[in-house]
């Protein structure tokens, strides 16, 4: 068995410990403050532009609140290059966000946030637009919002990018990838949500969506296609944008702290082009794939005192088609993925939290062994994480993580991990995060 052992690493564990155990508050003795008389206060006028605390006030019109966040991670592993160059350590982990809101008129919100992220060779550190959206609120059972929205499936999927929400530095990645943010965070469309009394029964909350979904050329979906077609005389030549439409149900069940989800969400016509560059007479030319890809997500939560308890299962079927410039067409053979996961975390006090969880996730539901793959460890990948918060302040987080991962389903990069097999293979991880 292969132990981690790298510099880089003990000096990242040093320095994170250190900051928990000198970052936690101290009391401060001081002298009460001295009211200032009446008579002596000098008149005070507002300026036309001012800053109080994050809102910004411009003459007379509603305050902009600005808030943001920023975090850095780092990881480590013993046997693959995963979401980065993580055998030699590497801290291309990290994410930058800074976002804008105000309410112009009664139940009425415009919001927008730009982000900014690198995992591994995905993202480059780009700023992009995660959202822009106008929310009216008609009344609550009716709401509507418009314009770059976030798109609801699961626990976690609208709200990946705060990691103040979570136990872990990892989310369970067959579910919710990192590298995948373009595809699966927002659309360019619109939604009608609301909340439902159900008297005794709870309260059933929904939000029906539809809209554009337009991929970055340093996105993960088209870094998974150009690894995909990397060979030659196969050449990847680009993504194209597509429709999806979906719906999340929740419901609030009368036991208090519990609820289940229910997400069905439709993908219409993704496509990517590529060229075969052999002779034409053999088949050569420009090539376009797409296709359809209906996903079927169930989620059940549990809050019960300083315990939460999760399980989520995602199944999503691919119907593709396979069309040459010349105008013909052919039906490719259809597949379809699915994953789980099962999680727990327990908050022992206001600044330390510990959790857990155990996710599966399978390339192939035909064929979860591998055994009609060239390396059968490709048809899955099982994860065990231990995840360990603390909360020096309140608007610092630090996270320690250890991963015993079997399978690589989801490495991608096949050039950098050209030997895979079925051993355990182990990653640590640590990431900061600072919100304002």
């Amino acid at each position: 068995m292969k132990l981690i052992n790298t510099t880089n690493m003990a000096t990242v564990l040093v320095l994170a410990m250190t900051s928990i155990v000198y970052g936690q508050e101290k009391p401060a003795v001081s002298a009460a403050p001295v009211a200032a008389s009446p008579a002596t206060e000098p008149a005070k006028s507002e300026s036309f532009l001012r800053f109080e605390g994050t809102d910004l006030h411009i003459g007379n019109f509603p305050p902009l609140t600005f808030h943001g966040f920023g975090s850095q991670g780092f990881l480590v592993s013993d046997t693959y290059d995963y979401l980065g160059q993580s055998k030699s350590g590497s801290f291309e982990f990290t994410e930058v966000a800074v976002n804008v809101s105000m309410s112009p008129f009664a139940r009425t919100r415009i919001s927008a946030q730009g982000f900014l992220f690198g995992v591994g060779n995905v993202g480059g550190y780009s700023p992009g637009l995660d959202y822009a959206q106008i929310d009216y609120s008609l009344r609550s059972e009716i709401g509507f919002r418009a314009g770059r929205i976030r798109r609801p499936e699961g626990i976690y999927n609208s709200i990946q990018d705060i990691d103040l929400t979570r136990t872990s530095i990892l989310l369970p990645q067959g579910m919710y990838d990192a590298r995948y943010r373009d595809f699966s965070a927002s659309i360019d469309g619109g939604s009608i949500y609301g909340d439902i009394g159900l008297g005794k029964a709870g309260s059933l909350s929904y939000e029906v969506y539809g809209g554009m979904v337009n991929l970055s050329a340093d996105g993960g979906v088209a870094r998974l296609l150009q690894d995909s077609l990397r060979n030659p005389p196969t050449q990847f030549v680009g993504v194209n944008g597509f429709p999806q439409f979906g719906c999340q149900l929740w419901w609030s069940t009368p036991l208090s702290g519990l609820r289940a989800g229910a997400a069905l969400s439709d993908v219409i016509g993704f496509s990517y082009d590529y060229n075969l560059n052999i002779p034409p007479g053999f088949g050569g030319g420009r090539y376009r794939n797409q296709l359809d890809s209906p996903v079927a997500h169930l989620s059940l939560e549990y809050q019960w005192k300083a315990w939460t308890f999760q399980a989520e299962y995602k199944y999503a079927a691919y119907l593709n088609t396979q069309a040459h410039h010349n105008g013909s067409a052919t039906d490719m053979p259809g597949s379809a993925t699915d994953v789980w996961y099962v999680g727990a975390a327990y908050r022992v006090n206001n600044w330390f939290e510990v959790g857990t969880y155990y996710t599966e996730d399978y390339a192939d539901v035909t064929d979860r062994s591998g055994k009609d793959k060239a390396v059968s460890s490709d048809a899955f990948q099982k994860d065990f994480a231990l995840s360990l918060r603390f909360d020096p302040k309140p608007w610092w987080v630090v996270k320690l993580e250890g991963h015993v991962i079997t399978g690589t389903a989801l490495l991608n990069d096949t050039k950098d991990n050209p030997k895979r097999n079925e051993d355990p293979w182990f990653m640590l991880g640590v990431k900061t995060t600072f919100s304002f």
